[in-house]
């Protein structure tokens, strides 16, 4: 996940760290009172019911990490708000296993938008009585809210085709390539071919072995170790090829060329 600001630019967070981060009861709570009004460290620890020094405790974490600042840092008793919109979304099912997540920070230009810029300016100025401007609001909110319920369901759907897909490649594979897959190393040569072909979109152009690498989990071993899995997923992959002639190689970066 990357965070960019103007003190603090391509700041990573890993997966590991993000599920910990959210994982905390209390600072989920504090994530939550945050999105709707910025919060001093009393108001939170009034409101939860905890030390001040606790409160401070997590939202230093949640400082640190980028998500959220604080409006008045010169300030001894500034408030706190959530500074980036966080997505995480988790695929998980018997033949695919994914995980996005992304924040975006949000700036000045978004902070500004306003309704004529999303298109309910003119349709807003006619109403003069505040309740029918609140009302008109709320309908607003709500209509949103049914698109996004309505995306969701067409999601799922479109999960559902993908994982028949992803089944019958599973079967082709086993009929096509079974028994010729070397023994001992089947599991992890299996383990590559799904990588890459699960992701079409950024596997079908050329990736080098070491963001392949990263999908695979070998981002956190330590550099000897790393290396040698890298060496082995280079011979792997040069076994895959002359098995299946549309994987390509590239001065050392692959690609799907179907």
């Amino acid at each position: 996940m990357i965070i960019e600001n103007q003190e603090n630019k391509n700041k990573t967070i890993n997966l590991d760290t993000l599920l910990e981060i959210l994982g905390n009861p209390t600072r989920r709570i504090i994530l939550a009172k945050l999105a709707k009004v910025p919060h001093g460290a009393s108001e939170l620890a009034r409101s939860l019911g905890i030390s001040r020094q606790a409160v401070h405790s997590q939202l230093k974490i949640l400082s640190d990490n980028g998500i959220i600042e604080n409006l008045d840092p010169k300030s001894r008793g500034g408030k706190y708000r959530i500074m980036s919109n966080l997505s995480l979304r988790i695929d998980l099912s018997p033949d695919h296993y994914n995980i996005e997540y992304n924040v975006t920070t949000i700036d000045k230009k978004s902070e500004t938008l306003q309704l004529k810029d999303i298109g309910y300016s003119v349709d807003y100025k006619k109403i003069k009585i505040p309740n029918k401007k609140l009302r008109f609001l709320g309908e607003k909110i709500k209509e949103i809210e049914q698109n996004i319920i309505e995306l969701e369901e067409e999601r799922s759907d479109l999960l559902q085709n993908k994982e028949c897909l992803i089944v019958e490649l599973k079967n082709l594979m086993g009929q096509q390539y079974e028994g010729q897959l070397r023994k001992g190393r089947s599991i992890l040569e299996k383990e590559i071919f799904y990588t890459l072909f699960y992701n079409p979109i950024k596997y079908f152009k050329r990736i080098n072995i070491d963001s392949l690498l990263d999908d695979m989990f070998f981002s956190d071993m330590d550099l000897i170790s790393r290396d040698q899995h890298r060496v082995s997923v280079r011979h792997l992959l040069r076994d895959l090829s002359n098995l299946m002639d549309f994987l390509k190689e590239d001065e050392d970066n692959w690609f799907f060329d179907i």
